[in-house]
């Protein structure tokens, strides 16, 4: 499968993979137990952690003539969570699947993503979000040419930004909002062509901090 120039491809394919797990973390070796109780500055509700639901997201990374870029998606305005909100494809990981599996299924079922065309690299820390899953983001690099077909019950448009945005730490600001009867801090992504914020900022973060801070 072609995904750059081969320098390009072993440069990033070196670089990525020292920054990256190969393998999900377990529970059990997962120390920092980062997410949205962290990032706000809050303990975790009773249980909160050891009860997170398993789910996976697919960070898909694309070489384009400007530089490698991330592809994201903006979830449909109707969903009844986070709807229109940007998100990197991805949802639960059913009953006797990986979460290599998941995310693999879950980019092919919202953007019409190929599995021939994505090669997995490696899966960042596990993120606990507020909504109460415990999410395992799988970073990938996609085919140039892999053509894509949205879900339009799920998916209202894919858009993609630049790596090099992603991975600058000083482009992420934090903001507030007041939620479960307490303020709590997000962060935000600055982009022209969207609102980043929340989970996905948060995930963002993370490989920023890995990879490329």
């Amino acid at each position: 499968m072609r995904i750059g120039t081969a320098q390009q491809d072993r440069e990033f394919g070196l670089r990525i993979r020292a920054a990256l797990h190969a393998s999900p973390l377990e529970y059990a070796d997962d120390r920092s137990r980062f997410g949205c109780h962290e990032i706000a500055g809050v303990v975790p509700e009773p249980g909160f952690l050891e009860s997170a639901r398993p789910a996976a997201v697919l960070v898909p990374i694309v070489a384009r003539a400007h530089g490698f870029s991330v592809i994201l998606t903006e979830r449909a305005a109707h969903l009844s969570r986070h709807p229109g909100q940007v998100a990197f494809p991805g949802g639960r990981i059913d009953p006797g699947e990986s979460a290599t599996e998941a995310a693999l299924r879950e980019a092919e079922e919202e953007i019409g993503l190929s599995q021939a065309d994505v090669e997995p690299v490696g899966f960042l820390p596990p993120y606990f979000a507020g909504s109460g899953f415990r999410v395992q983001p799988l970073v990938a690099l996609v085919a140039p040419a892999a053509s894509l077909t949205l879900s339009p019950g799920e998916v209202a448009r894919v858009f993609e930004v630049p790596l090099t945005h992603m991975l600058d730490p000083g482009r992420y600001r934090t903001s507030t909002i007041f939620w479960k009867g307490s303020e709590r801090r997000f962060f935000i992504l600055d982009h022209e062509d969207a609102y980043i914020w929340g989970v996905t900022a948060g995930i963002m973060r993370s490989f920023a901090e890995r990879f490329g801070g």
